[in-house]
């Protein structure tokens, strides 16, 4: 507490040095040391921005109108100037008196805290006692030394460890945060890239944009959407990876390395149901995968990028197939306008409507949501 105070008076003395030797740089001179031609002597606010101020100019006392802009209101007589600087001269000269003092006290407090500051730290450390033998290095308590005792932090620390055995991955120290939380940020990317999350994302973004409601529904929900459907398309193959891989390895069968061996023959066998031969074929050249290859033992980062590829091609003709019946409608509306001359009339205001109407009346949403799971091929 008391280096504290020390602390916080230096800083305070430190600051009103660093305010005058500023003051002093600039030519700021206190109240009672005004000695140029021109002095400010009383000032009255008369409202905002405006006042009337009493300015020396020589030996002329001069009151001045401050505002937009400076207008002289009149002068003082020599007799008012007499008593105008007999009632100043006292609380100048008193001023000018306590000046010294408030300046060596000022200076006085300041050494003293700077010489209290090294005495008053040194008496708040409270130094551990050395271990003594025969107590296993622990540090003997008040009863053998006296005094207090005082155990040193330590250093919070974060280990992971993931499996047992052989097969035990752990991560640790700032090095194991930074992998692990890598990782973490790769579920969504593999998420995208392995199921298909991707192809149901942009159909149903395709029947936003045909229908032309901007935001309606909300990218949220639509994302909400797809994961619910990727959740249904992907129900046979998580059941075979939750049965052959997950399950034996909670029980403790099986390692972590064959878990993911067997948890990944499901997911390469649904991408490559449904990944063109084209898409497989290139992407095993650009690896510089051998002819002789056969598809079942292609890596895993060519299948998944054939397979992202695959996905994109059918969910850009699956939306084309979409917009074609909106596109029909606005056709057929623009027409009418035109022939109607009713230029100035959006189409897009008119043909939004009957949009709607035609997709609630053809139930849009089930046949979407139907077709989009239908056109996946289980693995």
């Amino acid at each position: 507490m008391l280096g504290a105070i020390a602390a916080l008076a230096i800083t305070v003395g430190l600051m009103i040095l660093a305010l005058r030797l500023l003051g002093k740089m600039q030519g700021v001179t206190s109240r009672g040391d005004q000695h140029g031609a021109l002095q400010l002597l009383d000032r009255v606010a008369t409202g905002p921005r405006q006042g009337v101020v009493l300015l020396r100019a020589g030996e002329r006392v001069l009151i001045v109108g401050v505002g937009d802009g400076h207008t002289l209101l009149g002068e003082l007589e020599p007799d008012e100037i007499a008593a105008l600087a007999a009632k100043r001269e006292r609380p100048d000269r008193l001023r000018a008196d306590a000046a010294p003092w408030r300046s060596a006290l000022t200076r006085i407090g300041l050494a003293i805290a700077l010489l209290a500051m090294p005495t008053i730290s040194s008496a708040q450390v409270v130094n551990a006692p050395p271990p003594v033998a025969g107590t296993g290095g622990r540090a003997v308590g008040p009863a053998t030394v006296g005094g207090p005792s005082v155990r040193a932090p330590t250093v919070p620390t974060m280990d992971v460890r993931l499996g047992d055995g052989a097969d035990e991955l752990r991560l640790s120290g700032a090095v194991g945060v930074v992998v692990l939380m890598g990782a973490l940020t790769l579920l969504p990317a593999v998420f995208m890239l392995m199921t298909g999350f991707t192809r149901i994302l942009i159909v149903l973004s395709f029947l936003r944009s045909a229908l032309g409601t901007q935001g309606a529904p909300p990218t949220q929900l639509l994302v909400a959407i797809a994961i619910i459907l990727t959740g249904v398309v992907m129900q046979p193959t998580l059941t075979e990876a939750n049965r052959d891989a997950l399950q034996p390895y909670l029980r403790g069968e099986i390692g972590q390395v064959e878990a993911y061996q067997k948890a990944i023959v499901p997911m390469r066998h649904f991408m490559l149901a449904n990944t063109r031969d084209k898409d497989l074929g290139v992407f095993a050249e650009l690896s510089a995968v051998p002819d002789s290859v056969a598809v079942e033992d292609l890596p895993t980062a060519t299948v998944m990028s054939a397979f992202v590829t695959s996905e994109l091609r059918t969910a850009f003709q699956m939306g084309f197939v979409i917009f074609l019946p909106f596109l029909v409608i606005d056709l057929i509306v623009a027409s009418v306008l035109m022939s109607m001359g009713m230029f100035m009339l959006p189409p897009v205001l008119v043909s939004l409507p009957f949009k709607l109407l035609l997709f609630v009346l053809a139930d849009g949403w089930s046949l979407v949501m139907q077709n989009l799971v239908a056109s996946f091929r289980p693995g």
